[in-house]
């Protein structure tokens, strides 16, 4: 039997798809380097009652309203951060964006070198603040989900900064 081995925090990535301006075309998925937090929270959304014949009370998850809370230090030159120092400094509204999540420890049905079970969705950008520290230009805020999870699978490039994202696995 095999031994159990960690997971760790840094084998889970997001992606982060900078629109190409003024396209429709897909958008390059970035790795999110850089962030000092990207925690998830999934916010359940319950149905709860209480029956006659029992003492205690009943719950169901019916949703879910997923949240990624976010935090960076600005670094330049990169086009993940770039997009969102502009959607927070600019003070833009409407913002969504897509974020691909990849499983770098969970090859699935693949079992490719390159290629890792990954989940991709559309967020809505919610700014929070900027400033913060003295050594480094911080900013934080969250991302609110827009759109159900896409199951699929990310083929990562060579040197880990981009991925490409497909429901099936590449043939």
């Amino acid at each position: 039997m095999e031994k159990a081995k960690l997971v760790r925090r840094s084998q889970r990535v997001a992606f982060y798809g900078v629109p190409v301006s003024g396209s429709e075309e897909t958008p390059t998925y970035n790795r999110m380097e850089h962030f000092t937090s990207l925690t998830e929270g999934k916010n359940p959304i319950t149905y709860e009652r209480q029956y006659v014949d029992k003492d205690s009370q009943d719950s169901d998850v019916t949703g879910y309203g997923t949240t990624l809370e976010y935090g960076f230090d600005h670094h330049s030159d990169d086009p993940v951060l770039a997009d969102l120092a502009k959607v927070q400094d600019d003070e833009l509204t409407g913002e969504t964006r897509d974020i691909v999540v990849v499983d770098f420890f969970d090859k699935g049905e693949s079992k490719k070198d390159d290629e890792y079970v990954a989940r991709k969705r559309t967020y809505s950008i919610l700014p929070d603040s900027s400033g913060d520290g003295t050594d480094a230009l911080q900013y934080s805020g969250s991302f609110s989900v827009k759109t159900d999870i896409v199951k699929g699978y990310a083929k990562v490039s060579p040197d880990g900064k981009t991925c490409t994202f497909s429901e099936t696995v590449t043939p």
